[in-house]
Parts: C-alpha cells; structure tokens; sequence
C-alpha cells in the first residue's frame, strides 16, 4: 500500500495547485491511502502443467511480452517462473498455442454467454495483430447477426477495442463499429427501459474504450453522425438514470478519437494484464493528478467558456416541495444540465477518476474529485456517485474501502455548502444507498449494515426539505437498473478447459449442490455442543460448528465426530454439508461431499469414487476431480456401515496420485474400543501426531436451553396439540422425562407422542416415561399417519383391495409385525447393516423380495412404515429404529400376559405394568413355574442365534423391557437355566443375564452351578453368595465383582 499520495506535505507531485484552484474538504479517514487495485490469486504453472483458467494463461503471456520492461517491477516468484520458462521454449510455444485455441473455442461456441465472453477477452491485452483482428470480426459479427442485440458481447467488445495493442485498430474498424451500433440501436425501439439502460452503459464502455485509442485521420462528422441521433433521442426517456447514460455516452462520443486524452496514459500502460493479480508486480506511477487536474481547467474554458465554466442545474432544496408534487420536475432539471451539443470537462474527469480507481489510487481519486473544477457539476456528482456505488458493490474491494465509498456518498449528500443542494444528485445517492442496503450473495456483507446506518442516519436528519426528499425516494424504491451486473452461471464448459481436454465437472457439481441444498428442508436444528474427548466432562463444552470450521482451517487431516446413538451426529453432518455447499466457491472451492458410509459397498477401497459413480458422475469426471480438485468429506455413520478399517489410510487419501480430502467422520460412542484412535488417525500406526493431523469431539447432551430452544422451534415449525408450556410443564413434573430429552433423537420422539400419552389431567408426578415406552407410541402413531395417508391416496383398484383388507385385520398390528420381520431378517440376513440394496432380479434374494417385492400388501405397510429409500436402498429413518424393531421382536408386550401395576408407567397403546422388586432369594424356582405359562422360551429368538452383548442401545430397550414386563424377565431367566443342560442355549443365556444385570435384577444367593454364558457382561451385577460352580464364565465381562 501506498500511503503518501493521500498527503500533499509528503508528495511533491501533488504540491502547488493552481491558486485558483476551489477545493472541497472532507473527513480524511475516507480513501486515506492508495489500496492498489482489486486483484486475483494466481498461482503460476509449471512446465507442461494445465492450465486452470484463462486469465492464468493470460498473465503467463502477459509476464512473458513483458519480461524486459518490467523486470524490475516482478516480485521475486514471477521473476523465478520467467527465468525458468524464457529457457524453455517449448512451454512458451505451448502457452502461446493454447491461446489461438481458446479463441478458436470461443468462435466455434454458439451460445457465447456473458462468462465466456468475459474468458476470451482476458487474451486482449496479449494477442498479436492477427489474433486480435480475427476476435474483433468475430464480436463484430456476432453482434450483426444476433436476433436482439447481445449486451455481453458489446461489453466484451468494449474490452477488446480498450486492451487493442498499438496499431492494432484502424479508423475503418471504428467507424464500422460506430455504423453498426447505430444501425442494431434503431432497431430496439419497444424494449424494456432497464434493457435499453444496459444497452446505453455497453454502448457507453465500447465509446470510453475508442476515445482511449490513438486512431487519427477521422472525419468527426461521418462517424458521429451514425450515434448522435440517437443518443439525442434518449433524452427525451423518462427514466432519469437513462438520461444520465445518454449524455455520458454523448460526451465519449464527442472524444472519438481524441489526441488531447488526458486519461490514456492512465489506461494504456505496459504490462497491465499482469497487475490484476496478487503477488506479481510492485506499484508502479499513475496519473500526474495536479498536472491533470490543470489540464481539466483548461478544457473547461477552452469549451465552454469562462463565463459557462459550471452550467449548474437551478433545482435547489427550496424547490423540493414542488419537485415532490410534480414527478417530472427533477427529470426536466436533470436534462438541462446535461450538455449534448458541446464537449465538457465533466467527462474528461470521470474518465481520469476511472484511470485512478482502476490502479487503486484512491487517495489520489479523492484529490481529484475534490479539487476538478467541474466538481460541482451535477453530471460529473452522477459519474462520481455512480462509480462509489460500484466500489462498494464489488466484494474484490477490500471492507475499509467498500465502507469508505459509503462515506463518500453521506459526504456528498450532507454537506451542501461544498457540494451544492442538486435534488437529482440527492435522489441518486439515496438510491445507491437503497441498492447497497440490500442483502447479497457476499461473503463481506458489511458495506450492507454501513448503507443501512447511513440511511437511518440521513433519516434522523432535521432538515425537512431532505426528509420530503428521503420519503419520495423510499416511496419509488430503488431503480432496477443494479450497481453491478451479476454474471449469469456459466451455461457450458469453460473455454480452456474446453480446449485441454477437461471434462466438464461444474455442471454435475451445481446439480449435486442444487440437489443437497434442496434435501434439508425445514428440519428443527439447534447447533449442538460438544467435549474434546470421551474423558472430559460435559460442562467442559464448546460450540461444534466453530470447532469443525477452526479443522477445516488447519492443516489437520480428520476430525472424528463421537456421541451417543441420537445425540444428533447425523444432523449435524447434513448441516455441516449444506454450511459448506452454501458457501462453496466454483472452479477453486473445497467440494463438501457426503458419504453415507452404509449405503456404500466396502468404502475402504476408492470410497470418493462410488460415492461420486451415485451422484452419476462419469469415469472421466472422477478423473479429473481426482488429481485437480480437493474435497472435504462428511463420512456419517462408520459404527452403522459395521468397519473396523482406517478409512483415511485404506484409500490413500493425500497421498500422490490419490484424493486430496480432509475427513470428517461421525461414529457412536459406544462402538469405539479402547485403541480406536487406531482406526482414524492418518499416518503410520507408529509415526503418528495426534496434535498435527488428527482431532476428536463429543457431542454432549443438550442443556436446558438448548431444550428450550428446541421446543420453540418445534412448535413454531410444527404446530402440535401442546404448546410450549404444556411441554415445559410436563419436563418440569415428569423426572425420568428429563434425562430422555437430552438427547436430540428422543426429544423429536418425546415432542412427538407426549400429547398422545398423557391424559388431560392426569399427574404427572406419579408418571414415569421410558425410552421404549416413547418408541412404542411413536411407532404406533406413524403407522395410524401412514394408514390415513394412504386411505386419502388415489389407489389402483388392487392396492384399495389390499388396504382394506390390511385395514380390516388391524393395519396398525400388520406394520408392527412388518417392522419385526424386518429387523430381524436385516440383522439375520445382513449382520445388522442398515442399509438393504433391492433388485428385482429374479431369485437373486429371496428374503428381500417378501419385504421389497411386487405384492401390493408388502407395497403398503413399506409406505406406511417409518423407512427411507434412496434409489434401490431402503433402510429405518434411524438406526434406533432398527435396533427396536430388532427389541420388539425379542419381545411383543402385546403377545404376553400382563399384570396389574403397582406404579404406573406409560406404554405403548396406553398399558400399565409392574415395577420389579429385583433381590429375589430364589428366581429359578419362579421361572420354572411361569416361563412356559406366559409365553413358551423359543430357540428361534435372536437371542440365541447372535451376541448382543456390546450393543448398548438394543440392550436398552431390552432393560426397559424387563423393568416393565414380568414376563419378559421369567423368558430371559429360563435362558439361563436352559443353559445348564444344553449348551446350544449358551448364547441366549449370555445376552439374558447381560440384560438382567443392566436392568438392576440382583442374584444374591442364587444357584448358578453349571450355567453356560461365555461373553457375558456382568458388570456391576450384585452376585453376593451366588454358586457358579462347574459354569463356562470364558470371557466374561465384570465376573470378578462381588461373587
């Protein structure tokens, strides 16, 4: 930065104005110092590397053409690539090459949209005569030959005729291009103002960009006169804004060509297309500014006169009241202070300040704005207005100088004593003002508070004149005509990736995008917490999201994400993901890509690639995604896709050749083993850094704010029988509620059926609510949802056939005995992976066709039943689902004997059961009495055919179970006892009497001799007295405590 040329003490250059020089005074905080102009990252290639965009290639050449003249200018990097690459010749012929190409691509596009247009003439400033002929034909016969004329391709042709090289255009090229603007501008009478607006500002830029050339030897008349008529024409448009451009354009058009331009040395320096990017040159010298202004001065009076030196319009604040009653009155105004018979010194200047704005010498565009002696001129206020709008628009500007623009404008409009009291001017400040307040896709979105501070402050004014004025404005609101234009996406592939072979992959990337943003929906989600390990305590908390964005902002490598079944890991990836979908940049951004790690078939081999073959990406599209992007992966679910390998290591991830990813990988708590940090550090097992490339969080449970604010949401979004209150009233008096809803997945279930299970006014106090009992309801009540649904649903004559009779034999009892086979054929068929990948071939798996198949009965209870499907794969909107379904099917309360309650506790469907008394002296000698009266032991439960001992969330259930239902526990202590004399019982023995002791059952005195549970885990189990001679205790867990 350069921060002397914003004072006139510590420059010379900017010494000794002319004494009668009038200059304006304000804040000095507003443009202080020269910023330099609003630059790019560019990363320069190596030898034989390709190319990642245009204006890469562009600054290459442009670095090369310009190597001797700015040598002492490159910073150290620029000057190493140019010495390496003026050695090899073959790089700079391949350099050169690709740009014939690309323009080659451009004349062979046919839709030639506003990006590749803005692509191609990155080029201009680097093409050699032929090149640069053969694209300037190429404009001028697009714009000849299109339908309606094509604003982007007169812009682009404003900057090929700007970046043309010396000698390059010919007075014959200049006056073609004026006869055929004027010819297609008479063709557009009967469109819209806004579209004739853009048209004017393009016709604008291609007239500043022929006043900027050194052609001589014209005949003014005959190359006026094709754009004058109809420039004078537009004076008489209503639109004021319009106006305004006209007579710009007029004024550009009176300097085609002009050898006395003040401003090109300004425009046309050497080496420019190698300055708009970051880290390539130094500062180089801009306008002499005093010598300049002097030159305005003469300007003015050589043309207008000394007694016309400031032609200002008559419209003061004392007017205003009129001006308000009569809409037309600052249009007429306006119009007769814009000059379109003679050439003044307002253009002159407004092309000066955008010679100094282009280089970023802002201190230097404040001087001249304040001292030109056209300064009070309403047309230059407009120009100048008009380009401090853009600046604070354009987010590549910096925040203090998009705020200084802001200040400029108040400036401008409060003090009327230095800058007049021209109501126009007013009226175009405030609605810069209105535009900028405006929220924008920005990452920088303070220019938007500070033109929204600015206007509650202009409104706080006490003049009533501006008031009279802010209210006709606000009124109006602010002009269509935007600050600036946004570019449209890109609707084809760029040109040079066009012309190097690249697939095309943006396209793809906007529909998974489109697509992932669009899945969210309007779920309830307050942003979790979470500890830094297993071991750190819950009070010790922080915000999630901020320490996942601190990662993704590190060097570090993964981030495990760890809590308990329904702390809300899932919810947190899919907001995750779309927080980073939305601020995800094209072309240069991180691509967020979510793998639902179940759904993919052994993601420890080339996981990215199938993951990116599902969202149909092609081969050649994962190729290049594969060695030019990088990508952060939200790996969900690694406990549900049942893996025991590192996945970081398996697929290679950043090493070379391979994916360049940081990883974010969630997995419940309770699957983790004691070394699990083996499975996701990267590195080798004995070379790794936890503190470098690996951290770790543990979303904790909610806090009481944090329920709060749940709930609120949920009613708000929802709109439930209960109301806040009623929910807040029940957590209050329901103690065993409490501790449920602390988990996110419980609160949605417990929100969901409370009003349900609790009877007006019934106590709350003596009401217990269990996890199961929760699922139970909600269950019950989805499959009634699911029942009216489809009753309401236009059905084909054999699914209404096959719903009522579902619906005569008890629909709701069909879903739950479907979700139980379901369960336990997943957990039979398929180990207990979630997901279940259905094909119609022919006897391929039987099993799954019973629950996927044709049958119209199958058909409905699916629909009906609480599953998710993603093309060919099903699976439970929660993996607790499963695992109760899977619970349900180990014990059906509705398929046993119930007994009268001595404390109530809700159930599902609203039935009662017995607390147990759990210190029996003898339990053995009650099983044997009941386990065969109630519901006959079965060999075919998954108690007997799998090990659920580590499966703390199915466990839960089943110890829930026990707690409510007598039967149940008599079932479980029969296992036990079986064991005793036939081993094939071993494994239901073992998970029996795991639930048993996790349900608080205590066998102080029992006679366990001979009993057979290997794996069993007795932890905390109260076994004071107990036999366990001649038992197989092998690998059981805990069995060292008080036996």
């Amino acid at each position: 930065m350069d921060s002397t040329v914003g004072s006139s003490a510590s420059n010379p250059s900017v010494n000794n104005p002319k004494q009668s020089r009038d200059t304006a005074t304000i804040p000095p905080t507003i443009f202080a110092i020269n910023v330099g102009p609003p630059t790019s990252e560019i990363k320069l290639p190596k030898s034989d590397e390709r190319l990642i965009s245009t204006p890469q290639l562009a600054c290459c050449l442009g670095l090369l053409q310009a190597s001797r003249s700015n040598d002492d200018n490159l910073q150290p990097a620029a000057r190493k690539w140019l010495q390496t690459i003026e050695k090899d010749s073959d790089e700079q012929e391949r350099l050169k090459m690709l740009s014939t190409d690309v323009i080659r691509a451009f004349k062979r596009d046919e839709i030639k949209d506003a990006k590749v247009v803005a692509e191609v003439v990155h080029l201009t400033p680097v093409l050699d005569k032929d090149a640069f002929k053969d694209l300037l034909k190429e404009f001028y016969k697009g714009i000849d030959q299109s339908g309606l004329l094509d604003v982007h391709q007169l812009e682009g042709l404003a900057q090929l005729v700007q970046g043309a090289g010396s000698g390059y255009l010919e007075a014959d090229d200049l006056v073609k291009i004026l006869e055929l603007l004027s010819t297609r501008l008479r063709g557009t009478h009967g469109q819209s103002p806004h579209y004739i607006y853009r048209l004017t500002t393009a016709v604008s830029n291609v007239l500043d960009a022929m006043a900027d050339t050194e052609v001589i030897a014209l005949d003014r008349v005959s190359l006026h006169e094709p754009l004058s008529s109809y420039l004078n024409d537009l004076k008489g448009s209503s639109d004021p804004y319009l106006v305004y451009q006209a007579a710009y354009a007029y004024q550009a058009l009176l300097c085609v060509p002009d050898n006395e331009s003040l401003w090109q040395a300004g425009l046309r320096r050497t080496g420019k297309v190698i300055q708009g990017f970051t880290g390539l040159v130094s500062a180089v010298k801009g306008l002499d500014l005093n010598k300049f202004i002097d030159g305005l001065e003469d300007i003015q009076r050589g043309f207008a006169g000394v007694s016309e030196a400031v032609k200002l319009v008559k419209t003061v604040y004392n007017d205003v009241n009129s001006l308000a009653q009569s809409g037309q009155s600052f249009l007429v105004c306006l119009k007769e202070g814009f000059s379109f018979q003679r050439k003044c010194a307002w253009y002159s200047a407004l092309r000066g300040a955008d010679a100094l704005i282009q280089d970023g010498e802002l201190a230097k565009f404040r001087k001249l704005v304040c001292e030109v002696p056209c300064r009070r001129d309403p047309a230059f206020q407009w120009g100048v207005c008009q380009r401090l709008g853009k600046i604070a628009a354009n987010p590549m500007w910096d925040h203090d100088t998009r705020g200084s623009a802001i200040s400029f404008l108040g400036e401008i409009y409060k003090n009327d004593a230095v800058w007049g009291q021209q109501a126009t001017v007013k009226q175009w400040i405030i609605n810069t003002l209105m535009q900028l307040a405006l929220p924008v896709d920005d990452d920088l979105q303070s220019h938007v508070a500070a033109a929204t501070s600015l206007l509650r402050e202009l409104e706080a004014s006490k003049d009533a004149q501006k008031q009279i004025l802010l209210q006709v404005c606000r009124e109006k609101g602010p002009t269509s005509h935007p600050l600036i234009d946004p570019v449209p996406a890109l609707t084809s592939q760029s040109l040079i990736d066009r012309v190097q072979n690249r697939p095309d992959v943006e396209a793809n990337l906007r529909q998974l995008r489109k697509q992932r943003l669009s899945e969210r929906g309007k779920a309830v989600y307050i942003s979790p917490q979470a500890k830094a390990n297993l071991q750190a305590a819950n009070d010790a908390r922080f915000p999630l999201m901020k320490k996942i964005k601190e990662f993704l902002s590190s060097a570090q490598r993964v981030f495990l994400l760890m809590g308990d079944s329904g702390a809300g890991k899932s919810t947190f990836s899919r907001e995750l993901e779309y927080d980073l979908w939305q601020a995800y940049n094209k072309k240069t951004g991180r691509i967020p890509l979510h793998i639902n790690l179940p759904a993919i078939d052994k993601p420890e081999h080339d996981m990215i690639a199938k993951q990116l073959r599902k969202a149909e990406f092609t081969e050649p599209q994962i190729r290049e995604l594969k060695f030019h992007r990088k990508f952060i992966l939200i790996c969900d679910g690694y406990d549900e896709s049942q893996n025991t390998h590192n996945l970081y290591t398996s697929n290679r991830l950043n090493q070379p050749g391979e994916w360049n990813a940081q990883m974010v990988i969630s997995c419940r708590s309770e699957y983790l083993g004691i070394n699990y940090r083996d499975r996701f550090q990267p590195g080798d097992r004995n070379q790794r850094s936890e503190s470098v490339e690996f951290q770790e969080s543990v979303i904790t449970p909610f806090t009481q704010d944090q329920i709060q604010a749940y709930i609120k949401q949920y009613v708000s979004l929802h709109h439930p029988l209960w109301q806040m209150e009623d929910y807040i009233q029940a957590l209050e008096h329901i103690p065993s509620l409490r501790d449920l809803v602390s988990n996110p997945f419980l609160m949605t279930l417990s929100l969901e059926v409370l009003p349900r299970m609790l009877d007006p006014g019934q106590q709350l106090s003596a009401t217990r609510v269990t996890r199961v009992a929760l699922y139970d309801q909600f269950i019950e009540q989805w499959l009634e949802r699911g029942k009216k649904r489809l009753g309401e649903t236009d059905l084909s004559p054999q699914a209404r056939s096959a719903f009522e009779n579902l619906s005569d034999e008890g629909f709701t009892q069909h879903g739950i005995r479907f979700l139980k086979k379901l369960a336990v054929a997943i957990y039979k068929e398929q180990d207990g992976h979630p997901v279940v990948i259905y094909s119609r071939v022919e006897g391929e798996h039987p099993w799954k066709d019973s629950f996927f198949g044709r049958d119209e009965e199958k058909r409905l209870l699916r629909e009906a039943c609480p599953l998710t499907r993603s093309g060919n794969q099903y699976r439970f909107i929660h993996r607790s689902l499963l695992e109760y379904g899977l619970a349900l099917a180990i014990f059906d309360p509705q398929d046993g004997t119930k007994k009268e309650p001595s404390e109530l506790i809700v159930s599902r469907r609203g039935s009662t059961s017995s607390t147990l008394s759990f210190e029996i002296r003898d339990p053995w000698r009650e099983a044997a009495a009941t386990a065969t009266a109630d519901q006959e032991s079965d060999f075919d439960s998954p108690l007997a055919r799998r090990d659920f001992v580590n499966d703390s969330s199915l466990l839960q259930f089943l110890e829930e179970r026990v707690q409510q239902e007598p039967v149940f526990k008599q079932q479980l202590l029969a296992y036990i006892e079986y064991s005793k004399n036939d081993k094939k019982w071993r494994t239901a023995a073992a998970n029996a009497i795991t639930i048993l002791v996790r349900s608080g059952m205590q066998f102080i005195g029992s006679d366990f001799r001979g009993i057979q549970i290997p794996g069993a885990d007795l932890s905390y189990g109260f076994f004071d007295s107990t036999l366990l001679q001649d038992s197989d205790l092998r690998k059981v867990f805990g069995c060292d405590r008080q036996i």
